[in-house]
């Protein structure tokens, strides 16, 4: 990557990344939770999570999933539990068939928000490590430690 006299190399065996695409129509009034990590296991293994609630109908299907050495996991209901009055304080997350246990530890905020009276947002978005275990389809248990990612929460009318 170039930008201006910066020069950022990448390499896929060092640097993972995502691809945040949503196509939908959204309520006026809209409030999502978010989480997404990307990175390597101390085997050399990679592994992402995708993680949300609150947008849109989940009944029949969500977003939730980790995808290990490129294969995805899926799982169905997951719940953020943090403190909106402190976003600093450590998340936690777990889903609903006992398969995610996760804890994670901000370091940064990235606060967003733009107010034009008739469409607002507010953005606060976490950056930070997450630690836990997670099981696979199959079965596998994958222990995760200070894998850096984010997790979010959004509020937004438009």
């Amino acid at each position: 990557m170039k930008y201006g006299e910066i020069h950022e190399s990448l390499d896929p065996k060092e640097c993972l990344g995502s691809l945040d695409w949503g196509r939908g129509v959204w309520e006026y009034n809209s409030f999502w939770n978010w989480a997404s990590a990307s990175g390597y296991l101390p085997n050399g293994r990679s592994l992402g999570l995708n993680l949300g609630a609150g947008f849109g109908d989940t009944t029949a299907a969500t977003e939730n999933c980790i995808i290990l050495d490129g294969t995805i996991h899926k799982l169905d209901q997951v719940s953020f539990n943090y403190d909106p009055q402190d976003y600093n304080a450590p998340w936690k997350f777990n889903d609903n068939a006992g398969r995610l246990d996760l804890e994670f530890v901000p370091f940064v905020e990235r606060l967003a928000q733009t107010d034009l009276k008739l469409i607002y947002s507010e953005v606060h978005q976490m950056f930070g490590r997450y630690a836990g275990v997670i099981t696979c389809d199959d079965g596998e248990i994958i222990a995760v430690k200070d894998l850096i990612g984010f997790a979010e929460e959004h509020y937004a009318r438009w």
